[in-house]
């Protein structure tokens, strides 16, 4: 199973989609504002400025970062791509990047427990599948010795964490890549950026008119103030969510999580799970593609129905 969700042509399938992670308070409603207005201004008819000066400026406020240290880009997936980088990564870990080399986390009873090695490593935080987290104590250390990390924060304005992005101002040998995908339930909008040095050579590979004019029209409008505070509120949903699931009576196995999704494993394969699952009109991700994953671990999202689902597996199960 790919990562993406639900496969669609002319619209999407009606399921109930636990296999994507997305924020479980929905689409900021100013969002879904300024698209009508976008769309009713017709700015679909205009190219959109190709300095991207406006969400640099959107970027910059709400992560208090230089300007200059900000990249822009169709989705934190084209900035991936775009990396001419190969590195080390620990594992299990987002299917998508390009490895030099890789090497397992440490697998406890109920936690992957990540560490940094190599000259140059690329790694989310916290991590997707497993909802780990490397510590803020363990990355300073390995910038200080002077080796290149590139943290993938993709879900971290929505996660139990810090982010790291303050520390693009210090270190050189640090690279943020993230995007709005996530933490503001926007998959069909595209929009990622990078923090650090090396953003402006990302940029210099990258194509013009990466971002249409309306998401250019959205986020050239929309209030960092209120997106800081959206974030806020969604980091207390995810916490009260996790506590929630933690106390339930699963008939699987849970490991810890810090993210808006968690790591479970289950007594059959989770692709046999999900094809059960989609007779209820529900999905999980199956272990497809994960390195580091045996084939009875699968990821579900946080979501407000969570119960609904673990129910439903309860009694497949």
């Amino acid at each position: 199973m790919k990562h993406g969700g639900v496969e669609w042509s002319n619209e999407p399938e009606k399921i109930n989609d636990f296999s994507v992670n997305l924020n479980p308070l929905g689409t900021l409603p100013q969002i879904r504002e300024l698209i009508e207005e976008g769309v009713k201004k017709r700015v679909y008819e205009y190219y959109p400025p190709q300095n991207y000066r406006k969400l640099k400026e959107f970027i910059a406020e709400l992560y208090d970062v230089d300007e200059e240290l900000i990249g822009v880009f169709n989705g934190s997936s084209e900035a991936i791509k775009l990396l001419d980088k190969k590195c080390s990564v620990p594992e299990p870990n987002f299917s998508e990047y390009v490895r030099a080399q890789s090497y397992l986390a440490l697998e406890k009873e109920k936690e992957f427990v990540y560490h940094l090695l190599g000259d140059c490593v690329i790694t989310s935080n916290p991590v997707n599948p497993t909802g780990s987290y490397i510590k803020e104590s363990e990355i300073l250390n390995f910038l200080s010795s002077g080796r290149e990390l590139i943290l993938d924060e993709s879900f971290a304005d929505i996660s139990l964490i810090t982010s790291s992005i303050r520390y693009t101002k210090e270190f050189d040998n640090l690279l943020i890549i993230s995007s709005f995908t996530k933490s503001l339930s926007i998959p069909g909008l595209r929009l990622g950026f990078t923090v650090g040095k090396y953003s402006k050579y990302i940029e210099e590979r990258a194509p013009p008119w990466r971002v249409n004019s309306l998401v250019y029209y959205v986020f050239a409008n929309l209030d960092p103030k209120e997106v800081k505070e959206f974030f806020r509120k969604s980091k207390g949903m995810v916490r009260k969510l996790i506590q929630e699931v933690m106390k339930m009576n699963a008939k699987f196995k849970i490991y810890n999580t810090v993210a808006p999704y968690f790591l479970a494993e289950f007594p059959i394969p989770s692709s046999e799970l999900n094809k059960t699952l989609r007779l209820y009109g529900f999905q999980i991700r199956d272990s497809g593609g994960f390195i580091g994953l045996r084939n009875t671990h699968g990821r579900i999202s946080l979501k407000n129905d969570i119960k609904d689902l673990i129910d439903i597996i309860n009694k497949i199960l």
